[in-house]
């Protein structure tokens, strides 16, 4: 047959993965190893399996190294007509399609056979083609996805599919595609930084997307006969019962994927169309340490929160809906106490990320050892620093007051929108005003707005686009209108056309001076009363993400669309 794969001499596969830095030295010869022991195994199955890179990173390798195309989306979905046909004319009887791993189409009507296949070394495939589908050898090979061959395989033999509802759920849960699905979906949400996979089901099939810089993106869509399996791989993996399919469940488990140890908290819960799966991305943090200066809170503000932690007692509270990074001020900032000479306790539900030098328990509510009982026990456990997940009721609320009244430090975290409400939640939660005032030193609010790519971002092209409200602020913060450096998202390859990469926190510091614990003795004190009291330092988040839209960091239209409200008051979320 005439050569189909590129004649050009490229570097081996290893070689070039490490070139490209998808993959460090070490892993490399370990895999070698692993290949020196193994019956013949590749050296990219490998490596999948040992979860050192993603499949997408090693398609791209194989494709570039074997000079091949890699189809992706776009093209699958403008070829799935013609591969229906021509497997339908062509008589390919499934069973041969799923051993070989291939489809097979003629673009437009072409006389060159396009296959596509997930091996394009595979000599079984190779002498099938030259033997029986196109002994003529007038074909051409391209590398497709596992999921990708998976989607289109169903769409072919549609009537037959994969077992039903009566088979037996925990072997369909350890066949090899699905556990092969299972972790590609995984590899590919480490391979975008994602902080949450969402499966959701719907009549015909079911959808992933990652939940990426905060929003969700993505939309693979999968057949419905798959997803009782993926369910059931991914319940057997965390521990939860697989026949349990009327009650919402939550377990855990840990994954190595695209070459990152990722710790996954898995949540289930039924639906109309069936149970919906989130699972919580939770990359191993040993090799990064927790810092307060790479948070992205101002030196002003970074000092007033440093002279709050270096009081001996009292409470500081970290506030922001869900998703808004406080767990990691919090850990940042139990990395920055004296930990060689003080007792560092925390109650933490879950226990997050571990921190080295501090002593983290887990709560267990099932058995009783919820937040109170933990505070109460530790408590007797000589602390100086205490930090508490979440006050969620008002007996946690009076514990830690009580910690604080009796010499202890204490930070935990609050689902107020900003600082001056979470002085009143507190009130409202049946803390005595005077105690608040006494013991609270300050509360941070916070939000995560999108870094803007650095590949792509350009200076903001009309400067009449600056709003208004910007054009006051901006001097008050000290930064001249003329000399702020605006830029906007414009997209690339790097960003996957979004226009941003990461997320940095914005942050609102309001510190309990007299005048504010003088407001809150008050007869019913409003928010704006205590905001009244918060002095000329005070700063809103609009107002310090705009200095970080000044910087070039975020775009104006993040942190408008993130800060939300401007003048008015915002609604309390329930500390629930």
């Amino acid at each position: 047959m005439p050569m189909t794969l590129s004649e050009a001499p490229r570097p081996l596969l290893g070689q070039l993965l490490v070139e490209r830095g998808s993959l460090d030295e070490p892993a490399l010869q370990e895999a070698l190893a692993r290949q020196r022991q193994s019956d013949g195994e590749r050296l990219g199955a490998i490596l999948l399996r040992l979860g050192l890179i993603s499949e997408q990173t090693l398609l791209d390798a194989l494709a570039w190294q074997l000079g091949v195309e890699l189809l992706g989306d776009a093209a699958l979905a403008g070829l799935a007509t013609e591969v229906v046909l021509f497997h339908q004319q062509a008589g390919i009887p499934q069973a041969q399609a799923s051993r070989l791993a291939f489809f097979a189409c003629r673009p437009e009507g072409g006389e060159t056979l396009l296959v596509a296949t997930r091996d394009v070394l595979d000599s079984s495939l190779i002498e099938y083609l030259d033997t029986v589908l196109c002994p003529d050898g007038g074909y051409r090979l391209a590398l497709v996805a596992a999921r990708d061959f998976e989607r289109m395989l169903h769409q072919i033999y549609r009537p037959q599919g994969l077992g039903g509802r009566s088979e037996d759920l925990r072997k369909l849960a350890e066949d090899a595609p699905v556990v092969e699905l299972v972790n590609g979906v995984l590899a590919r949400a480490t391979d975008m930084r994602a902080s949450d996979i969402h499966f959701e089901p719907d009549e015909v099939g079911f959808v992933v997307r990652y939940r990426i810089d905060g929003l969700l993106h993505g939309k693979e869509q999968y057949p419905r006969d798959r997803f009782d399996a993926v369910v059931s791989r991914i319940k057997l993996i965390s521990g939860l019962d697989i026949s349990e399919r009327r009650l919402p469940q939550d377990g855990r488990f840990s994954s190595r994927a695209a070459g990152v140890d990722t710790d996954v908290r898995v949540s289930v819960i039924p639906g109309v169309q069936g149970e919906s799966l989130v699972l919580r991305l939770l990359p191993n943090m040993q090799g990064m340490r927790f810092s307060l200066e790479s948070l992205g809170i101002e030196a002003d503000h970074l000092a007033l929160y440093r002279n709050w932690m270096s009081q001996p007692d009292g409470i500081v509270l970290v506030t922001g809906p869900t998703g808004s990074g406080k767990s990691t001020t919090l850990y940042a900032t139990l990395a920055d106490c004296d930990i060689a000479h003080e007792r560092v306790l925390t109650v933490e539900d879950p226990v997050e990320y571990q921190v080295p030098g501090v002593t983290q328990f887990q709560v267990h509510p099932d058995i009783g050892f919820t937040f109170p009982a933990a505070l109460r026990s530790i408590l007797r456990h000589d602390p100086d620093t205490i930090m508490i997940g979440e006050i969620r009721d008002v007996e946690t609320a009076r514990i830690a007051v009580q910690a604080s009244l009796t010499g202890h430090r204490v930070f935990s975290t609050l689902h107020t929108n900003d600082c001056a409400t979470a002085f009143l939640r507190l009130a409202d939660m049946g803390v005595e005003p005077f105690l608040v005032g006494a013991t609270v030193r300050g509360v941070v609010a916070q939000r995560l707005v999108r870094r803007l790519c650095e590949a792509c971002a350009a200076p903001l092209a009309n400067a009449e686009l600056v709003p208004e409200e910007a054009r006051r602020i901006l001097p008050r913060l000290g930064i001249a209108p003329e000399a702020a450096r605006f830029r906007e998202p414009k997209g690339c390859a790097r960003c996957s056309q979004t226009g941003y990469r990461g997320r940095i926190a914005i942050y609102e510091l309001l510190s309990a001076n007299e005048a504010l614990r003088a407001a809150l003795t008050h007869a019913s004190p409003s928010w704006r009363d205590l905001l009244d009291a918060a002095g000329p330092g005070y700063r809103s988040l609009r107002e310090d993400g705009l200095i970080k839209a000044a910087r070039g960091i975020t775009s104006l239209e993040e942190v408008f669309a993130i800060t939300g409200f401007a003048e008015a008051a915002p609604p309390v979320l329930d500390a629930a």
